[in-house]
């Protein structure tokens, strides 16, 4: 594999995964109409506020029962997914929420694993090149 060809390969290689990262996280707007599966939806993205780490979809304590039921209630109320999300993270912080919002300190942890990996492919390209240069030195 010629000089050329490697280093286009470390240049394209990390704008596909970060591509593939950025589709992957980009926001839907398609949000379903059918009243059971908003609530499963919203239920998916809340915490129970009691269990560690598991979401009011998965949890079967009567807490999170009780908070499906709300879901359910809100919903027939006509309340708007956002109004729901924000009447939990009025009730539980945002803690409650299973994504970290995209604003202040849960902006940071979006972005430290975007720094990390940065930081990692200036290594890697860092260390091969100083390879490379050492080789180049030694013939």
């Amino acid at each position: 594999m010629s000089d050329t060809t490697r280093r286009l390969v470390w240049l394209i290689v990390p704008v596909v995964a970060l591509a593939v990262v950025v589709v992957g996280l980009w926001p839907r707007e398609q949000a379903p109409t059918d009243p059971e599966a908003r609530a499963y939806s919203l239920a998916v993205r809340l915490k129970c506020p009691i269990c560690a780490g598991e979401s009011l979809a998965g949890s079967q304590t009567d807490l999170a029962k009780d908070l499906r039921a709300r879901i359910d209630q809100e919903i027939a109320a006509g309340s708007t997914d956002e109004q729901i999300i924000d009447m939990f993270v009025a009730g539980y912080g945002e803690q409650i929420l299973l994504d970290p919002p995209s604003t202040g300190w849960g902006a940071v942890l979006w972005l430290v694993p975007l720094g990390i990996a940065i930081a990692g492919g200036f290594a890697i390209y860092g260390l091969k090149r100083k390879q490379q240069d050492s080789s180049e030195v030694s013939t």
